[in-house]
């Protein structure tokens, strides 16, 4: 009983910030071991976070969608005049104000939709796999201490826009794939796959496998494996979405 009380002990959520840098494996058991409420400062650290990329970024976007009305008016066959016409009557939603407000919005939305399907989909599986007494509070848990890293991406990339005026910010190899064209880069699939070899995104990856590995009682290795389902899943997903702009381009 004693050698269990250390990993059982409670201690504070702010403790825990620095200690999933350098402790990740007993962070994990105690969240784990008292899983109330523990999600509830990352999803606020995240919200923070998403929503001032949003407002910094809101600026640069709204240059982004002026040009790309622009194109498609031209490639739509319509006169100068119909084409001015229309960008006058859809001005007011490509103002920085605008922008900055829905990419706040959909941004705290997403957080939340996205770590609960995560949550979803390591909970099934690991059912499916075997294990035993797991809950889904302690699966969010793990989804939601695992993003920390994201979340400070977020962060980093909100202050290298707004200080040096660089706009979009890729990350890890990406930013070796990149053009410097705006709406080019949005429909490389090569650039979206790329965006994962990324050390936020890797860093996250190890989270997720110590974290699964704690709440599922499973080995290493099958946490990676279910982790890497959801890590084949978003890349997946990030990559069909380039396909899907250029083929509504």
């Amino acid at each position: 009983m004693t050698t269990d009380a250390p990993t059982s002990k409670p201690f504070s959520v702010w403790a825990m910030l620095i200690s999933i840098i350098d402790r990740p494996q007993q962070t994990f058991e105690a969240i784990v071991a008292h899983p109330r409420w523990k999600w509830v400062l990352p999803l606020v650290l995240a919200i923070i976070a998403v929503v001032i990329l949003a407002w910094v970024s809101a600026p640069y976007s709204a240059e982004m969608a002026q040009q790309a009305t622009q194109t498609q008016l031209t490639q739509s066959g319509m006169t100068p005049d119909e084409a001015q016409k229309v960008m006058e009557q859809t001005a007011q939603f490509r103002t920085p104000m605008f922008l900055g407000l829905v990419g706040s919005v959909t941004g705290a939305l997403m957080v939340g939709i996205v770590w609960a399907a995560m949550a979803g989909l390591f909970y099934f599986l690991s059912l499916v796999v075997g294990a035993e007494e797991l809950t889904f509070i302690s699966v969010f848990n793990v989804v939601a201490w695992s993003t920390i890293p994201l979340t400070l991406r977020n962060f980093v990339q909100a202050a290298v826009i707004g200080i040096m005026g660089k706009f979009p910010v890729y990350s890890g190899l990406a930013a070796l794939q990149a053009t410097g064209d705006t709406l080019k880069d949005a429909g490389n699939p090569l650039l979206a796959a790329l965006t994962f070899a990324d050390i936020f995104w890797l860093w996250h990856f190890g989270l997720l496998v110590i974290g699964l590995a704690v709440s599922t009682k499973f080995s290493r290795t099958k946490a990676f494996l279910i982790a890497l389902i959801y890590a084949l899943l978003a890349i997946g997903i990030a990559v069909g979405a380039t396909f899907l702009s250029r083929g509504g381009a």
